[in-house]
């Protein structure tokens, strides 16, 4: 077991705390990196004139959502790359890396030439100060225009992060930030001898970081493009695959522009002090995100070994950690909001909004920790549906209908927005929970189809060894199973889950059905995770084990790909018309004629998505077997073909090996 092998399994024995003390620090330390683009452009901003302050929180959305897209599609093609070398496929993983660079050209010139005619319009919508305005479209061009930096930082970015590569992407975002602070002021104020630029200033800046950031990641992120004709498929798959990151980022940008519009119903200080909350927020929201990205592979491993109440308690630390963070976040708000405001501003109207606003929402951080953190509980134990909900009741069905009710009763009552959300949030996470506990796992097993508890690898003879794949209802299995006592080999049916279970630690229901827990349209975003790349990689190391031992048929698990580099493998692929199979799957399992035909559906959709993610090729491709047989004919007699073959393959085998002689011809 390597390095890598250990640290996942690590994850159901280390105590939890310990664990979260090894991984939280380097991603506090890059979200902290993330956060100083917005905090220094304030910062500098805030003392150069108080008007630019109300731009930046005007056009904060639009950044939120220019960053949607870059990150989004970043995630795309990482988790399309991550899928494909869990499995090996390297040349895939590079052609998706290849297809990265002119998807982010093609999304920052639509985005940049959509703001650059919207921005004006945008502007005069969120003030009536043409000053600010003004300001709004100033900076919103500039940063929009030479976005191109950030798309490819956060494409190349990625694309580093999937090979593993965790020190160049933070080699970048160190420099861009460095080149970002060091020239704010510079350009903000016109330092020795610049131009003074003002709100301008600011902007080039941050484009300048960003673009400081990508030509540090442009070496190994910048890959050979594959075939124009692959753009297409590549493309689509990418833009699937990131399109709930950019869904679910997007919903932030919608809700925050939401109360700006109502805020600046009152006043551009009113908006101003919501863009201050925004900066602060960031610091102490910093540990509770790195703890929250944390969580995850440790609560994906447990829930997958079927380790509930380590899942509970890893909730639990999480929980009390973030509240222990928060509570901070929270006596600063209640005790020095006017402090914290002058940090930015010396405008006496927005300190003295911002004061009673900051008192607010310093007491939604408390329920804030178990809203924010019950939507990364569900998308850990593959309940992705309630962490969207969840994201979606907090950010769109709460935030900004709460925020127009309670600006109805003034400026003062608008603030409870903040802990009322948060608070409703928490109780419908609540109530997710509870159910979730309720059943935490939903199966559908039927009729002799759970894997043994126990299973070892035995010894066989040298020979051939036989891999079958088959449509479902085509009594594959069965015949498996006789082929192999006719041949008098070990068969591996459930077999190779249990042996794998043991190998990674993982649960052998979980890992029996890889294939059918994944959603058919996200099948790459499920199998790019950690545990589920873990369990394919002992599954690997397993096969290889068993056709190390001797002549043995498998069936299943993609063993025909998997072995496709070890000499002697007969591939059999096994199919019957439609009908027999329905009939079969009718008598075996006892179905009606409908759950009949919808079984074979759902089973068939999901081998060969399973097969299409680990092996890129067409599941009963012709090309990819080296004997088709339909099982019509007849379990005994399709066993007897399929013995018959690799009886003959076993002596071609023989005869190859033999010394030099007469070369023999063999014929079932």
């Amino acid at each position: 077991m390597n390095a890598e092998q250990r640290s996942v399994q690590a994850f159901g024995t280390e105590k939890i705390g310990r664990i979260l003390l090894k991984m939280a620090p380097p991603v506090m330390l890059a979200q902290l990196i993330q956060a100083l683009y917005n905090i220094v452009d304030s910062l500098f901003v805030g003392r150069y004139a108080e008007s630019g302050l109300t731009a930046l929180s005007i056009i904060y959305p639009i950044q939120l959502l220019m960053i949607a897209l870059a990150v989004g599609t970043g995630v795309g093609i990482n988790t399309a790359m991550a899928a494909r070398l869990g499995v090996g496929r390297q040349d895939e993983a590079d052609a998706f890396a290849g297809v990265g660079t002119p998807i982010a050209a093609a999304l920052w010139a639509v985005f940049a030439a959509v703001c650059w005619f919207i921005l004006p319009a945008y502007a005069r919508m969120n003030t009536a100060s043409e000053e600010i305005a003004r300001e709004v479209v100033v900076y919103g061009r500039i940063v929009c225009l030479f976005s191109m930096g950030l798309f490819l930082e956060s494409v190349w970015t990625k694309i580093h992060q999937a090979e593993g590569d965790m020190k160049t992407p933070m080699l970048a975002q160190i420099s861009g930030a460095a080149v970002n602070i060091a020239l704010d002021p510079l350009l903000i104020f016109g330092l020795f001898g610049l131009p003074e630029l003002g709100i301008a200033g600011a902007a080039i800046a941050t484009v300048a970081g960003q673009i400081a950031a990508a030509l540090i990641v442009m070496r190994g992120g910048l890959r050979r493009s594959p075939a124009l004709r692959r753009y297409p498929r590549y493309a689509a798959k990418i833009l699937q695959l990131g399109f709930p990151n950019i869904l679910m980022q997007s919903a932030y940008t919608f809700y925050i522009l939401g109360l700006n519009l109502i805020l600046s119903g009152f006043s551009d200080q009113a908006v101003t002090a919501l863009g201050l909350y925004y900066k602060w927020q960031t610091f102490f929201f910093i540990p509770l995100g790195a703890m929250q990205t944390c969580i995850v592979p440790i609560l994906s491993f447990n829930y997958a070994a079927k380790n509930l109440d380590r899942c509970r308690k890893t909730l639990s630390a999480a929980v009390c950690f973030g509240l222990a963070m928060m509570a901070v976040g929270t006596l600063c708000f209640e005790l020095i909001p006017a402090p914290m405001l002058r940090v930015f501003t010396q405008d006496t109207r927005v300190v003295e909004i911002g004061r009673v606003g900051f008192r607010f929402i310093g007491v939604s951080f408390l329920p804030m920790v178990t809203s924010l953190t019950f939507p990364v509980f569900f998308q850990a134990v593959a309940s992705g549906w309630k962490s969207s909900l969840l994201t979606v009741i907090r950010t769109v069905v709460l935030f900004v209908p709460l925020g127009w009710l309670f600006s109805r009763l003034g400026l003062t009552r608008f603030w409870l927005t903040f802990p009322v959300t948060e608070t409703l949030t928490t109780l419908t996470g609540a109530v997710f929970y509870r159910r979730f506990l309720k059943e935490p796992y939903r199966t559908h097993r039927r009729k002799g189809s759970a894997p043994p508890q126990e299973a070892a690898i035995q010894p066989s003879h040298p020979g051939v060894i036989v891999t079958i794949a088959r449509e479902h209802g085509s009594s594959g299995k069965q015949i498996g199973r006789l082929a192999a006592e006719k041949l008098g080999v070990p068969f591996y049916y459930k077999e190779t889950t249990v042996l794998a279970a043991q190998e990674s630690g993982l649960d052998r229901e979980f890992i029996s059905d890889i294939n059918k827990n994944s959603p058919s349209r996200l099948h790459d975003l499920y199998l790019s995770t950690t545990v589920v790349q873990h369990a394919v990689a002992a599954q690997a190391r397993v096969l290889h084990k068993i056709a190390e031992s001797g002549s043995c048929v498998i069936v299943g698990r993609a063993s025909d790909h998997v072995l496709r580099d070890c000499p002697d493998v007969v591939r059999v692929f096994i199919y019957a018309p439609r009908e027999y199979r329905i009939r079969r799957v009718m008598e075996v399992y006892g179905d009606s004629r409908e759950q009949a035909e919808a079984n074979l559906r759902r089973s068939d959709a999901a081998r060969a998505a399973y097969y299409k993610s680990i092996s890129g090729d067409t599941w009963g491709d012709r090309a990819h077997y080296d004997l088709m047989l339909d099982s019509s004919i007849g379990v005994e007699r399709a066993a007897e073909v399929v013995a018959r073959y690799a009886a003959a393959a076993e002596r071609a085998q023989a005869a190859r090996r033999a010394p030099s002689g007469p070369e023999k011809s063999h014929k079932l």
